[in-house]
C-alpha cells in the first residue's frame, strides 16, 4: 500500500502555482457573469417555482417582463432543472439536504461544488460549464443540450468507443489535477472531506467490505489511506455519465463530490467504467480496453506534481477495489445488463484485490486474460 509519506511531498514548492492560487481568490469575489448560452428548443416545459423565479431575479437572470419554464432533469442528490428563458436556456442546480449529513457538511458540498466550476472553468474553459449565477445553495451554468452534447456513457453502451475520447478526458482530468496540485489556498478552501468521506469512501470501500468480507482488510485499507491523501483537487465522481462529449472534447459536469484529495481515484474511478464494459460488451472488447490505454497514456502526460509512477500505483491498487464496488457497493454500475457480467467483474476483481498489481498496464492485462472468450 503506498501512502501519503511515500509521495515525497512534502509541501509546496517555493513559488509554485503563485498565479493560480491569486486567480482563484479573484473568482471567489468575482460577481455572477452574464450568459453566453446555446438556446435549445422546449421539450417539456413545467411550473415555475415562485422560489426558483425569486432566485433567478436575485441572480440577474430573469428579467423584468420575463416569464421562466422549468423542465425537471433529475438528480439523485439534487434538483436539477433545464430553465428556459426569453433570452436563452440555463441549468439551474439545487442541492438537497442529506438527513444522513450534518447541515454544515450538506452546506459545504454545496458551495465547494459551485466553487469547483469557477475553478475548473478558469483552467479548461470550454471542457467546464460556466457559472451565470449563484446564490447560497443553489447556481446556474450553461445548459449543454443533448444533440450537442451527448452523454459519454450513453455513447459508450451504444458501441460508440472512441480511443480519441478517451485520450482526451484523461488530458482533461490532468490538466485539472495538474493546476491544482500541492496548492494550500485551494487546498483549505476545499476541505470537504467529511462529504467525501460519506458519499465516496463509505459506498465504494466500506459497504463493500461489509458485503464481501473475503476481502474486507484490503478494502478498508484502500479507504484509510485514500481518505488521508491531499494531493489535488479532484472531481471525485468522473464516471462517463458525468462527462459529455461536445464538439470541442470532453465537458465534465456534476462535481457534488469535489475534494482536496488523491487524484489517482479520479483516474481508477473512470478507468474502472472501460474495464466493466469490456466485460459487459465482449463484442467491443478491444475498443474498450484501447480507450483505457489511451486515457492511461494522455493522463500519464499531464502528471506533473508527482513521479507519474506513482499516481499510476495507486489508480492500479484503487481499480478492483472501484470494480467490485461497481456490483457489490452502494453506487453500482447500474448499465451492466448481463447478471454474468456482474460476477465475471466481481471474480476479476477479488482476485485482483488479494492479489494486487501496482501497474494499469499489469491490471488491463490481467482483466483482458481473465475476461471469458
Amino acid at each position: 500500500m503506498v501512502h501519503a509519506n511515500s509521495l515525497g511531498i512534502h509541501g509546496p514548492p517555493a513559488n509554485r502555482m503563485n498565479t493560480l492560487a491569486t486567480n482563484f481568490r479573484d473568482l471567489q469575489n468575482r460577481a455572477p457573469l452574464k450568459a453566453r448560452v446555446r438556446v435549445a428548443g422546449i421539450d417539456e416545459s413545467g411550473d415555475s417555482p415562485t422560489d426558483l423565479n425569486d432566485a433567478l431575479t436575485r441572480m440577474n437572470l430573469l428579467a423584468p417582463g420575463d416569464s421562466a419554464r422549468f423542465t425537471r432533469l433529475g438528480g439523485k442528490r439534487s434538483d436539477i432543472f433545464r430553465v428556459d428563458l426569453g433570452w436563452g436556456a440555463i441549468c439551474l442546480k439545487r442541492p438537497r439536504h442529506d438527513p444522513s449529513e450534518e447541515a454544515d457538511t450538506s452546506a459545504a458540498r454545496a458551495r465547494a461544488e459551485t466553487a469547483w466550476f469557477k475553478l475548473a472553468h478558469a483552467v479548461a474553459d470550454e471542457a467546464i460549464p460556466e457559472i451565470q449565477g449563484e446564490l447560497p445553495g443553489m447556481f446556474c451554468t450553461e445548459y449543454l443540450a443533448p444533440e450537442s452534447h451527448p452523454g459519454w456513457l450513453s455513447r459508450l453502451l451504444e458501441g460508440d468507443i472512441s480511443p480519441t475520447s478517451a485520450g482526451e478526458v484523461g488530458r482533461l482530468l490532468g490538466r485539472l489535477h495538474a493546476a491544482t496540485a500541492n496548492n494550500i489556498a485551494v487546498s483549505q478552501r476545499f476541505d470537504t472531506r467529511k462529504a467525501f468521506l460519506a458519499h465516496r469512501i463509505e459506498p465504494l470501500f466500506i459497504v463493500t467490505a461489509e458485503r464481501q468480507p473475503g476481502v474486507g482488510s484490503q478494502l478498508r485499507q484502500l479507504a484509510l489511506s485514500l481518505g488521508g491523501m491531499r494531493v489535488a483537487l479532484i472531481h471525485g465522481d468522473p464516471a462517463p455519465d458525468n462527462i459529455l462529449i461536445g464538439p470541442k472534447g470532453p465537458v465534465l459536469i456534476d462535481a457534488e463530490f469535489a475534494t482536496y484529495g488523491d487524484p489517482a481515484f479520479d483516474l481508477a474511478l473512470v478507468l474502472s467504467h472501460l474495464l466493466a464494459l469490456a466485460a459487459d460488451r465482449p463484442q467491443w472488447r478491444d475498443r474498450a480496453l484501447a480507450a483505457f490505454d489511451n486515457l492511461c497514456a494522455a493522463y500519464a502526460q499531464r502528471v506533473s506534481w508527482e513521479v507519474p509512477e506513482h499516481t499510476n500505483e495507486r489508480a492500479a491498487l484503487l481499480l478492483p477495489a472501484l470494480l467490485l464496488a461497481g456490483v457489490h457497493g452502494d453506487s453500482p454500475f447500474r448499465w451492466l445488463h448481463n447478471p454474468r457480467s456482474s460476477e465475471s467483474v466481481a471474480g476479476i476483481a477479488r482476485r485482483l484485490l488479494v492479489q494486487p498489481m501496482v501497474r494499469l498496464a499489469a491490471v488491463r492485462e490481467a482483466w483482458r486474460r481473465s475476461l471469458p472468450l
